[in-house]
């Protein structure tokens, strides 16, 4: 009866290790994604730039202008082009706190990417 016993503890403890190694990697992974950082969208060029952020806000960038965001790491900014929307950038642990985003550059970079245009 002793050896059912051990056997018993020692397979409860496995399976509580485990599910607290899972809980852990989970919290983890929240944590990253809802980790953010504070940075400027700017644009050096002379025409306004619409924005679309999902659940945050949809800026119209207006020329020569910087604006600050605070956005989660994993958010995702889009462009229209054609009435068509597109990824123009996703916030990643690479955008540092301050860093600043011309937007210009970057959307011509992407339409090229997409071959837009």
């Amino acid at each position: 009866m002793k050896n059912y016993s051990i056997v018993f503890l020692l397979f409860f403890t496995s399976c509580s290790i485990s599910n607290i190694s899972r809980q852990n990697s989970q919290n983890i992974e929240s944590q990253e994604s809802s980790a953010k950082v504070s940075f400027y969208l700017t644009k050096t060029s002379s025409e306004s730039i619409p924005l679309l952020i999902p659940s945050v806000m949809n800026p119209n960038l207006s020329p020569n202008s910087s604006s600050a965001v605070v956005l989660s790491i994993g958010q995702q900014v889009y462009f229209k082009y054609k009435g068509k929307k597109y990824i123009l950038i996703e916030v990643d642990k690479s955008i540092k706190k301050g860093d600043k985003i011309e937007v210009s550059e970057l959307l011509k970079k992407r339409k090229e990417e997409l071959g837009l245009k």
